[in-house]
C-alpha cells in the first residue's frame, strides 16, 4: 500500500518542525548551564506514537531522519510501510522510548537502532539475546538483519529516575515521575549493557518527574552523564526534553530531544 497524505497535512507538519527546530536553535544559545560555544545542536526526535505512517512519510519528506515510538506494535508496523516508501534507501531512524517488556525484544531489535529505555540487566540481556539471535538467522540466509546491524549493535541508553520524592523503580520506564533506574544503579547497569553481545552504551535518557523543577532535574542528569563518562567516554548521549520543557534540557546540556504534540499536534481522535 502507499502511503499518501494531503497537502495539508504535511504543511501542518512541516510548520510544526520548523517551529520546534528554532526552538532547539534559541535554547542552544543559552551558556548559562551546561552548554559552551562549542556544544553540537541537539539531535531531534519527532515522537510519532499515535499517529499513522503516512504521517511519518510525510516527515520523512520533510528532512526528518529521526523518530521515536513507545510500542511496539504500532511501531513494528510503521518502520515496515516506511521501508517500502523509502526504497530501502535512506531510511529513518527508529528510537524505541518507551517501558519495553522482555517478550518485545525479538520484534524491536528488527525495526529499532535505538532503545532509550533500557532500565533493568533483564532488558538489556533480552535484548542482547534478540539481537544475536536475529544475527545468525540473517547470517544463515533465514531472517533480514537486525536494524542496527549498519551501526555494528543495537544502541542503548540507560534511563534514569530523576524523582526526588520516591524510589526509582526498574521494570517502570517512560512512566514519569518513577521511570527509571536509580542514579546510584547507572554504573552497574552500565557495565552489565557493555558486557554483552550485540548492544552499545550510548548514554542516559529520563523524563523530568511532574510537579518538580525540570532544570534542576536536567542539571542532575547532566552530572549523572558526567561521571557515566569517566567510565566509558563515548556514552555522550543525553535524551531529555519533551515538548513543554525543552529549553530546560538543553540548557543542561541534552544532545538529543523528543518531540511530539509540538510538531504532530492533538492526537487523533482526541
Amino acid at each position: 500500500m502507499t502511503l499518501t497524505y494531503t497537502p495539508e497535512r504535511r504543511a501542518e507538519l512541516s510548520e510544526g518542525l520548523s517551529q520546534v527546530q528554532a526552538r532547539i536553535r534559541d535554547a542552544a544559545e543559552d551558556l548559562s548551564g551546561a552548554r559552551t560555544k562549542a556544544s553540537a545542536l541537539p539531535e531531534l526526535v519527532v515522537v510519532t506514537k499515535f499517529f499513522p505512517a503516512s504521517d511519518a512519510a510525510a516527515l520523512y519528506d520533510a528532512g526528518v531522519r529521526a523518530v521515536g515510538e513507545n510500542r511496539d506494535q504500532e511501531a513494528a508496523a510503521k518502520a515496515r510501510e516506511l521501508v517500502t516508501y523509502t526504497g530501502g534507501e535512506d531510511l529513518l531512524r527508529w528510537s524505541f522510548i518507551g517501558q519495553l517488556q522482555t517478550n518485545k525484544a525479538k520484534s524491536v531489535v528488527q525495526y529499532a537502532q535505538e532503545v532509550q529505555s533500557v532500565d533493568r540487566p533483564q532488558l538489556a540481556d533480552a535484548l542482547s539475546k534478540a539481537y544475536t539471535n536475529r544475527l545468525a538467522r540473517y547470517e544463515n540466509g533465514e531472517a533480514d538483519a537486525p536494524a542496527a546491524l549498519a551501526q555494528k549493535g543495537l544502541r542503548c541508553l540507560i534511563q534514569v529516575g530523576l524523582d526526588t520524592t520516591v524510589e526509582a523503580t526498574a521494570g517502570q520506564a517512560a512512566l514519569g515521575a518513577r521511570g527509571g533506574v536509580d542514579p546510584a544503579e547507572i554504573l552497574d547497569l552500565a557495565d552489565h549493557i557493555s558486557s554483552l553481545p550485540g548492544l552499545t552504551l550510548g548514554g542516559l535518557m529520563a523524563v523530568a518527574p511532574l510537579g518538580q523543577d525540570a532544570a534542576a532535574a536536567f542539571e542532575r542528569l547532566h552530572s549523572y552523564s558526567q561521571k557515566l563518562q569517566e567510565h566509558y567516554p563515548e556514552a555522550t548521549t543525553i535524551s531529555a526534553g519533551m515538548s513543554h520543557d525543552l529549553a530546560e534540557a538543553i540548557r543542561w546540556g541534552a544532545t538529543s530531544v523528543r518531540i511530539g504534540s509540538s510538531i504532530m499536534g492533538a492526537r487523533p481522535g482526541l
